[in-house]
């Protein structure tokens, strides 16, 4: 199973979002700062998984074992 760029940006975001949603519930954080810190741990996420997803290909397409 390959891990395309839009599979890594699903994932990096649900795992980002879930990731802000926990330190705001840590924090106790009012509605606009949960808002804030889902969505920004949820752009960071995305960029990551992203990244990932790339980087995993261009390793795979370098180093073919298949």
């Amino acid at each position: 199973m390959q891990l395309g760029k839009d599979t890594g940006i699903s994932l990096g975001f649900l795992a980002g979002t879930t990731l802000g949603s926990g330190i705001a519930f840590l924090f106790q954080f009012r509605a606009y700062e949960v808002i804030g810190s889902v969505a920004f741990f949820g752009i960071i996420g995305a960029l990551a998984g992203l990244w990932t997803a790339v980087v995993l290909h261009h390793r795979q397409q370098s180093d073919p074992k298949t």
